[in-house]
């Protein structure tokens, strides 16, 4: 039996369609599947992802709470911190007060009848010069004015010999002696000129009366009593060397 030979044509588009209709089963039963569950991976991830970005804004939330909450609690501590200094000051202050009346009723267990309370110094704009501030108290058990005069003297180095200044050298830009008269208590002041190059190491003061016995002598560091932290625009006014 012989078999009908066919048109090329008809060679050529059989194949063609049994490539066609391949590729639409393998679309229809493989890529379609894949494709939907890729669409359900995608819809997943943007799921988590939605619960991702509602977590960090929920941390976000505690975040700036946490950061108010440190900001709260660094200004409270700053407001404990001053309010501490402030209440350390007011008790020195207190104690500085109690002491004064305890010396000048005699009841710190000290019985010279003259004492230097209080000594403070004040540099100017001039290194050389200083303000010196003295407190001068009198035992209340005395009760009767009492005059004299303050002698200073300040132990030093220049050029690396030791040396001494007295009232001569400290006050020479006042024709004034350091003199106090008093009952109770009395604050003097005056400017005092440090030579060139000079260090100075220790204040002797002396209080000298022709009321007492022997004069009262009360010797300090130099640096102690230096107060950096006061500023006085009427320092200016400060002689010059």
């Amino acid at each position: 039996m012989n078999n009908p030979k066919l048109p090329k044509w008809q060679l050529i588009l059989i194949p063609v369609i049994g490539v066609v209709l391949g590729v639409f089963y393998f679309g229809r039963y493989f890529v379609a599947d894949e494709l939907i569950d890729a669409k359900q991976r995608i819809a997943s991830l943007q799921q988590e992802i939605q619960v991702l970005k509602g977590l960090l804004a929920e941390e976000r939330g505690r975040a700036t709470v946490a950061e108010r909450e440190v900001d709260v609690v660094r200004r409270a501590n700053a407001l404990l911190r001053t309010s501490e200094r402030e209440r350390q000051d007011e008790i020195a202050a207190l104690q500085a007060d109690l002491e004064f009346y305890r010396r000048l009723g005699g009841a710190s267990g000290s019985q010279a009848p003259l004492a230097v309370h209080y000594v403070e110094l004040l540099p100017t704009k001039s290194p050389r010069v200083y303000r010196i501030t003295l407190s001068l108290t009198q035992n209340l058990r005395w009760a009767a004015v009492i005059s004299g005069k303050v002698v200073l003297r300040i132990d030093g180095i220049r050029n690396g010999v030791a040396e001494h200044l007295t009232n001569a050298q400290l006050l020479a830009e006042s024709d004034d002696a350091l003199r106090f008269k008093f009952k109770y208590f009395q604050q003097l002041e005056r400017f005092i000129t440090l030579p060139e190059g000079y260090e100075a190491s220790r204040l002797t003061i002396q209080l000298k009366s022709a009321s007492l016995k022997a004069p009262v002598e009360q010797t300090m560091e130099w640096n102690t009593l230096i107060n950096e932290a006061v500023a006085d625009p009427s320092l200016d006014d400060a002689p010059l060397p």
